[in-house]
């Protein structure tokens, strides 16, 4: 509707304002409306167009399985059955050895073992087996290397403490403190002052 024709017909200017502002309300609503139809002609269309690409994909999968050779099929059945076995076996020997190593590990810390790679290094791998998350046969084994070679481990025993000497009130030989001495000078003033204390 156009204001001209309105205003052929004598009405006033608000008048014509207000028809006209129906008129819109009304042209958006039926826009509305028509935007939606389009809308869901366009999703029609799209899942038309879907569905057509599913028939023709599946009709291919189907001309595939016509031409298949259902032999080759099983024996590639059992080639993959034998794969996946294996991939399982595997991981399960992976995540043992994976088990084993933490529990050795643990197993040396708990031991006080002051290099693990070289306590590792002594140890027998073939002689040991892991069972129930415990390592049979290492108690043995450490309780061996601690007795040739103590050194790999912390001592139990307590470190000494040396405390400043009262003897004759100077605690030092030479003008030397204890802390200053050699191993050597250090047992030269014990064997000489037995009862010093440093």
């Amino acid at each position: 509707m156009k204001t001209e024709f309105l205003k052929s017909l004598n009405l006033s200017q608000e008048v014509i304002d207000k028809i006209m502002a129906e008129n819109g309300k009304d042209i958006a609503v039926e826009q509305k409306k028509a935007e939606k139809v389009i809308q869901e002609r366009d999703s029609y269309k799209l899942k038309a167009e879907s569905l057509e690409t599913q028939v023709n994909d599946a009709n291919t999968e189907i001309q595939k399985f016509k031409d298949m050779d259902i032999d080759g099929i099983k024996k590639a059945a059992d080639d993959w059955k034998e794969t996946a076995e294996k991939a399982k076996a595997d991981a399960d020997k992976q995540i043992s050895q994976m088990k084993f190593d933490y529990a050795l590990s643990a197993a040396l810390t708990g031991a006080k073992a002051k290099n693990a790679k070289a306590v590792k290094a002594l140890l027998d791998m073939d002689g040991l087996k892991f069972n129930d998350g415990k390592i049979v046969g290492l108690d043995e084994q450490l309780a061996q290397i601690k007795a040739d070679n103590d050194y790999l481990f912390e001592s139990d025993e307590p470190a000494p403490e040396f405390v400043k000497g009262t003897n004759g009130g100077s605690g030092s030989v030479g003008g030397k403190k204890p802390s200053e001495m050699t191993y050597t000078e250090l047992c030269d003033y014990m064997a000489q002052n037995p009862g010093a204390e440093i």
